[in-house]
């Protein structure tokens, strides 16, 4: 077998691994998804009020929110529609694929293969933190063709034309998802870089000649520009603009994936990620100390500036995990290519180094890496009948179903995650107390109202004689302190009858003469919650 098709056979492989992890069952009562799907579908019915307020809720309907992910829910339900939810597994897997090839045939170009796979297999993990079907994929899609065309187009190997395709993308990122600042930030990272480049190679040139040069223009600056400015091109104008900057402004709950490395690890977080993390930001972070005294030559401004970011970005936020293991890829294989492999001359110490990994330790490597991700992330893969495959998890709508057969209706007090369920099954006819997503609510919402109410019984009393709720939705998986001692109260709570339960929900209402016949025909006693 030639060289390029065992390397072949490698790449399958290794997108197989990384593949594996995206091989998972949607579950709809934890996941934003519904909430996606039911955006599509009323924008491309013509109804776009939810872009700008707080559609579903009948708690908050008027608070002012900008939608920023519409265009991610158009794209959901057009496949949703087409393929059903197994065409969205399937769509997020192939999407997942694309990127990590993306990214790794810039790695492999600056190193080498081994280097490069080598790598990826420490890094994919962290490539596959973000398994759930967000409508950041795109973002993180975007990212690749941008870094990929920018780099290409460095190295001489794209026209200028295709600098344009990058304001035609930006479009389409602006509408889709909030990290479309990095369209502009990547297109102007590389022109700066192009700016120090030129102005070093000007300023040799007139001490060779004796004489200074005119700085020619940079036709960088013209994609720069037009991706600058079709960055308005978006329902909410200036303020969908400066949008990335101020969400975080108004989050009145904390939600496991905006949390820092060092908070989760102080709080006894188990995620075999966190430690994956720092030990490939300490493996970015010695290359480029390494590289700047080995071979400063070969130390690339872009380069450090993205992993400042994305290793920052990282840090202060888990849910940063995935994007900042697909550029530190090329970013950790190109640096280690310009000190470890490649170097024809001795190093300080006399040594020289070897210009190609022997494959005994290539293999070695490998097996070492991957078997350690195998164990850590053991618990992590969908390796099982109920999680493992294509489109909905078994039994995920049977609780949504229960409420249809039933004529169940009135308002319902509902947990944080399963919000979005609620709202792709019951909307326009239901609306909920509160969704997973902070920033479309007031902070007092979350830190006056909601927590309180699940954990002092006089609150939840007071909440529900404002609204008079006929029924409670919960996940039974809502791990907050307050959420267990609220289910707790409820099972006990004479004035609650528990009808429906399974791992995904569980379902109670109040004892009126609206329920007395489906609580009589569906009551769950307390002792099958072992509850006194």
């Amino acid at each position: 077998m030639s060289k390029k098709k065992v390397q072949l056979v490698i790449l399958i492989l290794l997108m197989a691994w990384l593949g594996l992890f995206f091989m998972q069952k949607i579950d709809l009562t934890t996941a934003d998804l519904g909430r996606h799907l039911k955006n599509g579908e009323l924008i491309l019915n013509g109804d776009f009020g939810l872009l700008k307020t707080n559609f579903y809720s009948y708690t908050e309907p008027n608070f002012p929110f900008v939608n920023h992910h519409w265009g991610g829910g158009v794209i959901f339900y057009l496949i949703w529609k087409l393929f059903g939810f197994a065409g969205l597994s399937f769509l997020y897997l192939i999407i997942s694929l694309i990127i990590f090839y993306l990214f790794f045939r810039i790695a492999q170009k600056e190193s080498n293969f081994w280097l490069a796979f080598l790598v990826s297999l420490l890094l994919i993990p962290l490539m596959a933190a973000r398994r759930e079907i967000r409508s950041e994929i795109f973002s993180y899609l975007f990212m690749a063709v941008f870094f990929w065309i920018l780099w290409y187009w460095r190295k001489g190997k794209l026209s200028n034309k295709w600098l344009f395709v990058l304001p035609v993308l930006e479009v389409f990122w602006i509408n889709i998802h909030i990290y479309f600042i990095f369209g502009p930030a990547l297109i102007g990272l590389f022109w700066v870089e192009r700016v120090i480049r030129s102005r070093t190679f000007l300023k040799m040139t007139s001490l060779c000649q004796g004489r200074h040069f005119k700085e020619r223009p940079w036709f960088l600056i013209w994609p720069l520009v037009l991706t600058g400015l079709v960055t308005f091109l978006n329902p909410f104008g200036i303020k969908g603009l400066l949008y990335p900057f101020n969400v975080l402004k108004n989050y009145g709950y904390q939600i496991v994936e905006n949390q820092s490395v060092w908070f989760l690890e102080n709080w006894g977080f188990n995620n075999p990620n966190l430690r994956l993390f720092e030990i490939a930001l300490g493996i970015l972070i010695v290359s480029f100390i390494i590289l700047l005294i080995r071979n400063r030559a070969k130390f690339s401004f872009i380069y450090f500036c993205l992993a400042v970011v994305f290793g920052a970005m990282g840090c202060l936020a888990i849910r940063n995990f995935t994007i900042f293991g697909f550029f530190a890829l090329p970013i950790i294989a190109y640096n280690l290519k310009n000190f470890f492999v490649g170097s024809r001359t001795p190093n300080s110490l006399g040594v020289r180094l070897p210009t190609k990994l022997p494959i005994s330790l290539i293999i070695f490597l490998s097996l070492l890496i991957f078997l350690l991700s195998f164990f850590t992330q053991y618990q992590k893969l969908p390796l099982d009948k109920i999680r493992f495959g294509f489109g909905l998890m078994e039994g995920n709508n049977q609780s949504a179903q229960f409420i249809r057969d039933n004529n169940l209706e009135g308002l319902i007090f509902n947990n944080y995650d399963i919000g979005g369920y609620l709202i792709y099954h019951f909307y326009p006819q239901e609306k909920v107390f509160t969704d997973n997503r902070p920033e479309a609510y007031p902070i007092s919402h979350f830190q006056e109202i909601y927590i309180p109410a699940q954990q002092d019984n006089s609150a939840w009393q007071n909440l529900d004689n404002q609204y008079n709720f006929n029924m409670i939705f919960f996940s039974p998986r809502d791990y907050t302190p307050w959420s267990q001692q609220f289910l707790v109260s409820r099972v006990q709570d004479d004035n609650w009858a528990t009808v429906y339960f399974d791992s995904y929900a569980i379902i109670f209402l109040k004892r009126n003469k609206l329920n007395q016949s489906i609580i009589e025909q569906y009551e769950i006693p307390k002792q099958f919650f072992n509850v006194r």
